[in-house]
C-alpha cells in the first residue's frame, strides 16, 4: 500500500510491513502494540513512517546522539537488510484504536519486567484509515532511537532510491505522550584512583549552583533536587533556581567541575535500576536528576534545543525481539 499524506505539513505513515515473531507478512494491516511493566501501560501503533519527516523536522528530536553507536547501527543494517526494533515515537492527542484491543492478541512476549502485546487485523481500509489519522496529528517526538533514526537516515541517503522504497522509511511504534513513562537517568562515574567520595562532596557543595546539600536515607528526588550517590550512601543536593532543566545543570555546570575526580563513565545499562548498578559498592558515584515531564520534552524538541546525551529515560521500551522488517 502507498503510503498517505494528507497535505504537504502533515506525517507520512504506511502500515507496516513488519515480520511478526511467529508469523508471515500480515499484508496491509493495523498493528497495535502494547507495553505493560508493573502498574504503567501504554498503547500505540506499529507504522512505518517516512525519513522525509525527520529529515523535514517533523519528526523531532530531544537528545544529540554518539557518532559510534550511529555507525554500529548503520553496519547491522548493511549486514543483516532488516531493522529489528521500531523507533519509539511520541504524539499529542490519541488514535482511533480503543475496539482493536478487546479482541485476542495476535502475540505476547515478556521481555524482563515488560510484557509486549500485539493485535493485527488485517483490513487494508482500516489501514489507510489509521495512516490518514496519523498524517493529520501534527508532529512526532522521539522518545527512544535517535540513533536508530539518525542511522536509518544515513542508511536512506546511500541508497538514493525511490520514495516508496523500505529504506525511505522507518520502523516505528507510536504512543500518546500523556501514556508515557520517564524515569531519572541513573548516571555512574568511576573514581580516578587518587579521588575519594569527600572530594567529590566537597566539590559539589562549593559548586555556585549548589544552594546545599545533604545525607538522606534514600535516592528520592524533586525538581530541582539531584540524588548522589557515594558508596552505600545517598546525599540530596538542592540546586539553586537557574531557569533550565536539571539535566541541563548537571551535564552543563556540575559535570565539568568533577571532570579531573573522574575515570570515565560507565556504559548505559540499566541505569534507572539503583538497586542493581554496579557502583554501589564501588569506588564510584552516582548522579540522578528528577526526570523531565513529558511537557518539557515536546517542548525542548519543538524548540530545536537538544538536551544532553541521557537526559530521559523512557521505561518500558519496546524490544529488539518481536519484529523484523526488511530492508529491500
Amino acid at each position: 500500500m502507498n503510503a498517505t499524506r494528507q497535505d504537504g505539513a502533515g506525517i507520512t505513515a504506511r502500515p507496516p510491513r513488519v515480520l511478526l515473531r511467529g508469523s508471515g507478512d500480515p499484508g496491509p494491516a493495523v498493528v497495535v502494540y502494547r507495553l505493560e511493566s508493573g502498574g504503567h501501560r501504554q498503547t500505540g501503533v506499529v507504522v512505518e513512517v517516512s525519513i522525509d519527516d525527520y529529515r523535514g523536522g517533523r519528526i523531532r528530536r530531544h537528545e544529540a546522539t554518539q557518532p559510534a553507536r550511529v555507525r554500529e547501527l548503520e553496519e547491522q543494517a548493511e549486514t543483516t537488510g532488516v531493522e529489528r526494533m521500531p523507533v519509539m515515537l511520541v504524539h499529542r492527542g490519541h488514535l482511533s484504536i480503543a475496539d482493536i484491543t478487546s479482541e485476542a492478541p495476535s502475540a505476547r512476549l515478556h521481555d524482563g519486567s515488560t510484557t509486549h502485546t500485539v493485535w493485527i487485523r488485517r483490513d487494508e481500509a482500516g489501514a489507510r484509515a489509521l495512516c490518514d489519522e496519523i498524517g493529520r496529528i501534527g508532529n512526532l517526538y522521539i522518545a527512544d532511537g535517535h540513533h536508530r533514526m539518525l542511522a536509518a537516515d544515513r542508511y536512506a541517503a546511500r541508497r538514493g532510491l525511490a520514495p516508496d522504497h523500505p529504506s525511505a522509511f522507518t520502523l516505528a511504534a507510536l504512543f500518546p505522550s500523556d501514556e508515557m513513562r520517564i524515569l531519572g537517568y541513573h548516571r555512574c562515574f568511576a573514581l580516578a584512583p587518587d579521588s575519594t567520595a569527600r572530594d567529590v562532596l566537597d566539590r559539589l557543595a562549593e559548586h555556585p549552583l549548589t544552594e546545599r546539600i545533604e545525607e538522606s536515607p534514600t535516592a528520592d528526588t524533586e525538581p530541582g533536587v539531584v540524588a548522589v550517590g557515594l558508596g552505600d550512601r545517598w546525599y540530596r543536593l538542592r540546586l539553586r533556581a537557574s531557569g533550565v532543566l536539571d539535566a541541563f545543570a548537571i551535564e552543563q555546570e556540575l559535570l565539568p567541575k568533577l571532570h579531573d575526580l573522574t575515570a570515565g563513565e560507565a556504559a548505559a545499562d540499566r541505569q534507572h535500576a539503583v538497586e542493581t548498578c554496579w557502583c554501589g559498592d564501588q569506588n564510584a558515584f552516582r548522579l540522578i536528576p528528577h526526570p523531565p515531564t513529558i511537557d518539557q520534552v515536546l517542548t525542548t524538541s519543538d524548540e530545536g534545543r537538544p538536551m544532553p546525551p541521557k537526559s530521559t529515560w523512557f521505561d518500558p521500551k519496546p524490544t529488539a525481539e518481536l519484529f523484523l522488517r526488511p530492508l529491500s
